[in-house]
């Protein structure tokens, strides 16, 4: 399970250092954009808010089938092994509203400020579910 902890750890920093990245590659030949925002733009922000709803539901049913069995047996491969999946797909769907910043401004011309938006909450998202090892007192 150490080993597991480790790697999700290793994740979730090389999917921090990669936001800066993104908003550097974004930025390379870019002029200012526009600020309007356009029913693409919002496509983008439904999209964003249906995969992040659909995280915290995919990780809350994972995570707490996996942590209540490693809570009574700790060495059980299987539910590791749930407990880490779970943990890398809701890393990767909040690198993904990241993505959705560069999409903005590369694609759709979108101005700084607009993919700034989504960089700042892929960051908060890969903050807030920073990985923590299962223990008796923890929580979902």
């Amino acid at each position: 399970m150490e080993s597991a902890f480790k790697k999700v750890r290793l994740i979730q920093g090389a999917l921090l250092l990669a936001i800066p990245l993104f908003a550097w590659a974004a930025e390379i030949g870019r002029g200012s954009g526009s600020s309007d925002w356009t029913w693409r733009h919002w496509l983008a922000m439904g999209l964003c808010v249906w995969s992040v709803s659909g995280a915290f539901r995919l990780r809350s049913r994972l995570l707490r089938r996996s942590k209540e069995k490693l809570m009574n047996n700790a060495a059980d491969a299987k539910a590791a092994k749930q407990w880490e999946a779970g943990q890398v797909i809701s890393l990767a769907m909040a690198e993904g509203v990241a993505f959705w910043g560069l999409v903005i401004r590369m694609v759709f011309h979108g101005t700084l400020w607009q993919a700034s938006i989504f960089y700042v909450m892929g960051v908060f998202l890969l903050l807030y579910w920073t990985p923590r090892m299962p223990s008796r007192t923890a929580s979902t």
